[in-house]
């Protein structure tokens, strides 16, 4: 399996998000963009089924509505997905017809139902989406980095009169985990920390204890002082807590910014900001600013990336028809 997943983002954190029209910044969601699985057994050039392993949530809830599947980059349309055995009404609909052999990735392909008929005054309409490194949830004992990503479109909307641009966006802070040195209610002190981050680097960050105390709560931070390596909280923990004993936490990597209607165009200035642009695979994006603090576009374990998407069509165009997108993502692994 890939060890970059796409997710859907929402307005709470640790949360699933079943309205991919929601989709409009804010913190990463529990919700794949691309449910994905793996094939059971070969599948022929002239095949018109397809068999599925069962995904690793154990149902297929999430394929429902699902119309297309992407295998090996050819897209085929498909009778209503329930189960793990699928019948295609349509090979290579994309132009790609490839075989496909036991344990081959297959992803289902649902972004048509990011956009929906509602546009601002220029015709357009913008989603927020998280491309996020599980190497560290899928493969416990190998961790792995992401290096030199890029992103394009690998088919981009078969709509003549709509046009999808690309823009990214990187989260101020990335995944931490440590030991509190002490805590309370509604702080944790971290003293290896004093120095060597700003403060309010974390702020909005959603902090989640690991070990020790209060194992699985969790609380969004308000401030950071860096003077003393203090996270301040929104609300407090609960009075119960034995707060002499430290606990392991961990610090999720910071919102993309939130807008807040799908018609409002997000903030594109600012050094963690890579504009509007229309790429494909010889002009790939990658998030690299010279100069700056993301001069690189390496992902390490739960890190993330912010892709947002922009939708433009022309006026009286079928907004519905032809919608549906395949983001690529190229990477290494170190």
């Amino acid at each position: 399996m890939s060890i970059l997943k796409l997710y859907l983002t929402s307005l709470e954190p640790d949360m699933s998000q079943t309205i991919y029209s929601q989709s409009i910044g804010g913190y990463v969601s529990n919700s794949l963009i691309y449910p994905e699985t793996t094939v059971s057994s070969i599948v022929g050039l002239y095949d018109t089924s397809v068999s599925l392993d069962t995904p690793s949530s154990g149902n297929w809830s999430e394929w429902t509505g699902i119309e297309y599947i992407n295998i090996n980059n050819e897209l085929m349309k498909v009778s209503p997905v329930s189960n793990g055995s699928i019948s295609v009404t349509q090979r290579g609909y994309n132009g790609i017809v490839n075989m496909h052999i036991k344990d081959d990735i297959a992803r289902a392909s649902s972004s048509k139902e990011l956009f929906n008929d509602v546009f601002n005054d220029e015709h357009k309409q913008y989603r927020c989406i998280a491309l996020k490194n599980v190497s560290s949830l899928t493969e416990p004992s190998g961790e792995q980095t992401a290096t030199d990503i890029s992103v394009y479109f690998k088919q981009s909307s078969r709509n003549s009169d709509s046009v999808i641009r690309i823009a990214l966006e990187k989260p101020t802070n990335q995944y931490l985990n440590s030991i509190s040195t002490s805590w309370s209610t509604m702080q944790i002190i971290d003293t290896s920390l004093i120095g060597i981050y700003l403060d309010n680097h974390f702020k909005e960050s959603y902090l989640k204890i690991l070990s020790g105390e209060g194992t699985g709560q969790a609380k969004i931070i308000s401030s950071f002082d860096s003077e003393t390596g203090t996270y301040t909280f929104y609300n407090s923990f609960s009075s119960s807590y034995d707060y002499s004993i430290n606990v392991k936490y961990e610090v999720f990597p910071s919102p993309a910014q939130r807008i807040k209607t799908g018609t409002e165009v997000p903030t594109m200035t600012g050094e963690n900001i890579i504009p509007f642009f229309v790429p494909d695979e010889n002009t790939p994006m990658r998030f690299i600013i010279e100069g700056s603090e993301f001069s690189t576009s390496d992902l390490a374990p739960n890190d993330i990336l912010y892709i947002w998407l922009e939708r433009e069509v022309k006026k009286g165009t079928a907004k519905f028809e032809n919608n549906d997108l395949v983001l690529n993502i190229n990477y290494g692994v170190s």
